[in-house]
């Protein structure tokens, strides 16, 4: 049986200080056998109006070719959150997908197929906002990397999820992804296992728990 990772969600005050959050990893990486695991730190942490994600990626070179809301970003140097508000009442499920440029596609639904695509939902909504760090052309997979932050607002949450609150020890499910399907090395790395024969972050079951400190 998969073991069911859990990552406690620091409270914190704005202005952010992610050096007092303690990271996860995304190190799970499967399907393929290429070798390819570029080492992948998430840390969240909330405050009473918003969910804070940051990705950090030690990556050289990103690929990015796509820069609409909506596309196909998997195909590019991706990563990934899927997040369940309601675990114990609503099976449906948001997927954030974003390039190393930080464009999104963001969908609804229970499952893979049948996927209500939000376009409305802008960066700036999300405070999306990235960096990167490959300036030297010497620079080592260990040296060059590129973050990613963004946050989620309650209020548009609680506008899907009209029964959505936040207080202490409550639990979200969610699952953390790097991918690159068309990228020189595709890769598909995960933090909670998924048990599939087949490349699929599309098995809420598989969700690991995240809860509110």
């Amino acid at each position: 049986m998969t073991e069911i990772r859990s990552y406690l969600v620091a409270r914190s005050d704005l202005p952010l200080d992610w050096n007092e959050v303690s990271p996860l990893e995304v190190d799970h990486y499967l399907w393929l056998t290429n070798g390819y695991r570029p080492k992948v730190e998430v840390k969240l942490c909330y405050t009473g109006e918003r969910l804070h994600i940051r990705f950090q990626v030690f990556e050289k070179n990103p690929l990015v070719r796509y820069n609409s809301p909506g596309d196909p970003v998997y195909k590019d140097s991706c990563v990934e959150f899927f997040i369940q508000p309601l675990p114990y009442s609503d099976n449906r499920y948001l997927n954030f997908e974003l390039n190393a440029a930080g464009t999104l596609l963001l969908q609804l639904g229970e499952g893979k197929e049948k996927r209500i695509p939000l376009a409305n939902a802008s960066s700036e909504l999300f405070q999306i906002g990235g960096s990167f760090n490959d300036a030297e052309p010497e620079a080592t997979c260990e040296k060059a990397f590129w973050e990613l932050e963004f946050s989620i607002p309650f209020d548009w949450l609680r506008g899907l999820f009209p029964d959505f609150t936040v207080e202490s020890g409550q639990i979200l499910r969610g699952n953390f992804y790097k991918c690159g399907d068309e990228t020189p090395v595709p890769h598909y790395g995960c933090w909670n296992r998924i048990d599939s024969g087949s490349a699929n972050f599309h098995l809420s079951s598989f969700f690991g728990e995240l809860k509110f400190q």
